[in-house]
């Protein structure tokens, strides 16, 4: 399924090792990678490998999802745990659960500190984390140690995911358990999201945001001027289980994350011309009309959300022409696939293991849905009950 890959021999992890709970707060030291075919580094700028993970020993267990990586943001393993006492959103962290960038827990804004799980089949993902249970967090956290997790989800499985759940708990495979009550490992109550929310998903900014809302952008996402991703249920202090789709995603794509080649294709203009920062989304190819819908424009050589009075035509050249600028087109677009996920890890003085799981499960529709459809969704009519909901900014 995946081309590439190195079989090696390695440690098939089945249950956590326990030990007497010690004094103070356990910690995560590092990821485990006894069940993962760890990628080879990368040097030239470009160049990307993935570490695949296992659900079992990688020379007879299968795989549903790779860490990826790319030089120059990250090399291999691509995922790391980090040592660090720092603040976020007012909260106080022990550390936090990264990609291999380079940058800290508490780098600036788009350094490259979320990790990509690229989801290859629809089977659930363990990540194995190794924990010290004799050791103190570095904060002030008297109960116990907190990480954060900056993690995104890259939808490669072929099928459109209805729902996804996020667990804790212990061993790999068949050989899985939840974490319980009690246990000492648990999702961090920590306030992280819009509303407090301990734990949230998004699809990128890029496509769903409102730059009024936002310090970090000047321009409203290309699709809508709101976010859009997966409600989720927290009540469970050991699993995070989706509830839906809430904002404009869910309109656009009959409710459903779409896997990557399933997105629609995109016009892209390389605004500043560095190659290290993404491009922005200009227009979208409508295959029922066979046009190009635009959602942006440029006024002035600046781009422009123009949600209520989008701008349609049958070739980029057309586009080119109009705004006197050079467009590529992206055969999909790509974020579509992407969710980000925000929450924390909890680890107290009664934790007494030595490593604990992070599970990864999706539920697919019953019937896959083809390309095409997905480009039959996007029409004018869905847009136009988007526009109903609120007023749409224009970005400064």
């Amino acid at each position: 399924m995946i081309s590439g890959i190195r079989l090696k021999s390695a440690l098939f992890l089945t249950a956590v090792a326990c030990v007497p709970s010690l004094a103070g707060a356990a910690t995560i030291t590092s990821w485990n990678t006894s069940n993962v075919d760890v990628g080879d580094p990368v040097v030239a700028d470009g160049d990307s490998d993935v570490s695949v993970i296992y659900q079992g020993d990688p020379a007879t267990a299968t795989s549903n999802a790779q860490i990826y990586y790319e030089a120059p943001e990250s090399d291999t393993p691509g995922l790391e745990v980090q040592q660090l006492s720092y603040t976020a959103q007012g909260e106080s962290f022990d550390g936090c659960i990264l990609a291999t960038s380079g940058t800290a827990c508490n780098g600036p804004f788009q350094s490259g500190k979320r990790f990509k799980e690229q989801l290859t089949d629809t089977g659930p993902v363990d990540l194995v984390f190794n924990v010290d249970p004799t050791t103190n967090g570095l904060s002030d956290n008297t109960e116990g140690s907190v990480y954060q997790v900056f993690q995104r989800l890259v939808n490669l499985t072929g099928e459109v995911i209805h729902d996804v759940s996020v667990e804790l708990g212990f061993g790999v495979g068949d050989g899985f358990q939840q974490s319980t009550d009690g246990d000492g490992l648990s999702f961090a109550n920590v306030a992280l999201g819009p509303n407090d929310l301990k734990a949230f998903t998004q699809y990128p900014f890029g496509l769903f945001g409102d730059a009024s809302a936002n310090n970090n952008f000047t321009l409203d996402g290309f699709f809508d001027n709101a976010r859009s991703g997966f409600t989720l249920d927290t009540s469970d202090e050991d699993m995070l289980v989706s509830t839906g789709i809430y904002g404009a995603y869910a309109g656009l794509f009959d409710g459903a994350w779409l896997s990557q080649e399933m997105a629609p294709a995109g016009l892209l203009w390389d605004d500043d011309g560095d190659v290290t920062t993404d491009a922005l989304v200009m227009a979208w190819f409508d295959e029922e009309a066979g046009l190009w819908e635009a959602l942006r424009t440029v006024v002035d050589g600046e781009a422009v959300s123009i949600l209520d009075d989008p701008i349609r035509k049958a070739t980029l050249e057309e586009f080119e022409s109009l705004w006197g600028v050079s467009l590529e087109e992206e055969p999909f677009i790509e974020d579509l696939a992407n969710l980000n996920l925000n929450y924390g890890i909890f680890l107290s003085d009664q934790f007494a293991g030595n490593n604990f799981t992070l599970r990864v499960t999706t539920a697919v529709a019953p019937i896959p849905l083809p390309a095409s459809a997905a480009f039959l969704l996007g029409g004018l009519g869905v847009l136009a009950s988007m526009r109903l909901r609120k007023s749409r900014k224009r970005a400064a």
